[in-house]
């Protein structure tokens, strides 16, 4: 075969995010990127709101860096797992099957 043939078999159309799915770093839609996302961010409010105890009526827990760290281990070991899988299965180049 052609190369040019071999690049178009091993070429995989971009399935149409929804809107609430960041794209990973190929461009696909990944739940994975989203959950780390809303995670770090969902901690780094909670430890800002800690740090002021009160704003106005609503009081906010002290920060406790071992719920954040069970929060985010299970996570954090999905994204980086997949990424490893990734890397180590999938092929881009076409050269190898």
């Amino acid at each position: 075969m052609s190369e040019e043939v071999k690049e178009d078999m091993n070429a995989q159309p971009i399935p149409k995010a929804g809107w609430m799915w960041l794209k990973d770093t190929r461009g696909y839609p990944s739940v994975t990127v989203t959950f780390v996302t809303v995670a770090f961010w969902v901690t780094t409010f909670a430890f800002l709101a800690s740090v002021f105890g009160k704003i106005g009526p609503i009081e906010f827990k002290e920060f406790n860096s071992t719920a954040v760290g069970v929060y985010l281990t299970p996570l954090l070991s999905l994204y980086f797992g997949r990424r490893w899988t990734e890397a180590k299965f999938n092929t881009t180049s076409g050269s190898e099957q």
